[in-house]
């Protein structure tokens, strides 16, 4: 294990991504939020494992060979006979922003031993992504991983990434949210997902709310206008940088691999994380709108090769 690991829990999707207009020829890129985090921490200098379940077919073997040829620590997944979970993305619209239906049922997504519920020695950070960390088997996994992880001395990161479709209702959905928010140091959402959650209320009130159940620190996606963080004292924002976007699959999970990785380079993470100071935050979230940023440039999750500094 080395120095700074980060374990990442989350899910791992086949992304089948429209490559015309009319949505007559895709391509099965792969994806999945917890997946996609790993791979951009990995891009970013940092030094993740990866925790899941992974199917044993096609897509499966690609998710291994990927994360093998990113040098991500892959001694925690594990093996599954059900076939790979699907995204079927809709052609994009002006705006970029795509808009997915998912396929979980009876796939290796559903596997209830894929995500480990002690957190393994040697890790000084748990990053749990998405749905994948909410919901079903592997979100009560989750629940007891991030509980081990704190009683070790561990941070934890929390991305929401709303997928509304898979969720249940959404007084249901709020209250297993912030479970999982009320676990975290660091909470990341966008303001969609706040939209979702708590219609009609601004999002630094949203922060604050979160903050009060336990997290240290909010992290907001603005899209093009960047992102806030909120924290113990006033909010630190950056910009986005001005890209031509191909589309906007992934760029929230580069965004938080970008802001973590620096972090990490730093060791503002685990037990260092309390001596994290105002310029550590400000240059890890100008890393972040500027690594997400640029991954919008190229269609699928593809993050840049930058080291966080």
């Amino acid at each position: 294990m080395r120095p700074g690991a980060i374990l990442v829990v989350g899910e791992a999707i086949g992304d089948f991504i429209p490559r015309d207009a009319e949505g007559r020829r895709y391509e099965a890129v792969l994806g999945g939020s917890g997946f996609n985090a790993a791979l951009a921490l990995a891009r970013f200098g940092a030094h993740p494992a990866y925790a899941a379940a992974l199917s044993t077919d096609a897509l499966g073997r690609r998710f291994r060979a990927a994360l093998a040829a990113e040098g991500i620590d892959t001694a925690l997944i594990r093996d599954s006979a059900r076939p790979t979970a699907v995204a079927i993305v809709s052609p994009l619209g002006p705006d970029g922003v795509p808009e997915f239906a998912l396929h979980l049922d009876r796939t290796a997504h559903d596997e209830r031993e894929g995500t480990p519920r002690a957190m393994p020695a040697g890790f000084v950070h748990l990053h749990a992504a998405s749905f994948g960390a909410t919901i079903g088997p592997s979100g009560d996994a989750t629940g007891d991983l991030a509980a081990s992880a704190r009683t070790g001395g561990a941070t934890i990161s929390y991305d929401i990434n709303i997928r509304a479709t898979v969720l249940p209702e959404r007084d249901r959905a709020r209250a297993l949210i912030e479970a999982r928010i009320a676990q975290a140091d660091i909470v990341k959402a966008s303001l969609d997902d706040i939209a979702w959650l708590h219609p009609g209320e601004p999002a630094e009130a949203v922060a604050k709310h979160w903050r009060n159940l336990g997290a240290r620190l909010v992290l907001v996606t603005r899209g093009s206008e960047g992102a806030i963080g909120y924290g113990a004292g006033e909010p630190l924002a950056a910009a986005a940088p001005s890209v031509v976007v191909a589309d906007t699959v992934g760029a929230g999970d580069t965004f938080i691999g970008g802001f973590l990785a620096v972090l990490a380079a730093r060791g503002r993470l685990g037990r260092g994380f309390s001596e994290a100071s105002r310029e550590d935050l400000r240059d890890a979230l100008a890393f972040a709108c500027a690594v997400a940023a640029d991954s919008c440039t190229r269609p699928g999750c593809d993050p840049p090769r930058r080291l966080a500094t």
